[in-house]
């Protein structure tokens, strides 16, 4: 009676384990095929011939139409990349298709994260100085400098509170 019952919870066991990695095998499976197909998702650039490209001059001109105005015209993965300020003052970056000067891709940059990012690590590295300043200055098992004038504070020497 015993080596029937083994027996039922190996076949049990083993059909568990055959469905895990069925399972397995389906997610492993879906997985790859998704890779596969995201090079040609995330295929970006352009392709077209150089002979029918339009000129920078002509960049330039098309972005003054548009109320740009171009810092930098570049070309980046055969398209052009161009950065500069919108006609409300918002800094961008832009890929166009060289072609139809059509925007492929638009990017705005917001000024005043970077002026907080700016200002917040200014205040980190002001206090990361402060503290080594007073660690530097102060001698192990000295009692803190207190500026002339001011009460120092209560003061414990062999566990008796001194005020």
């Amino acid at each position: 009676m015993i080596v029937k019952g083994r027996r039922l919870a190996a076949r049990v066991g083993g059909l568990i384990m055959k469905k895990h990695l069925n399972r397995l095998g389906a997610c492993l499976l879906a997985a790859s095929l998704g890779l596969a197909a995201a090079p040609a998702l995330a295929d970006d650039d352009c392709d077209v011939p150089v002979d029918r490209w339009q000129t920078r001059g002509a960049v330039h001109q098309w972005a003054a139409r548009q109320g740009w105005d171009l810092q930098r015209v570049k070309i980046d993965d055969g398209c052009y990349e161009v950065r500069g300020e919108d006609a409300q003052g918002r800094a961008f970056k832009a890929k166009l298709d060289p072609e139809t000067l059509k925007v492929m891709e638009i990017k705005y940059r917001d000024h005043g994260d970077r002026e907080r990012r700016r200002d917040r690590d200014h205040d980190r590295d002001r206090e990361r100085e402060r503290a080594r300043d007073q660690s530097s200055n102060a001698t192990p098992g000295a009692a803190p400098v207190v500026p002339a004038g001011q009460a120092s504070g209560p003061i414990s020497v062999g566990g008796a509170r001194i005020e």
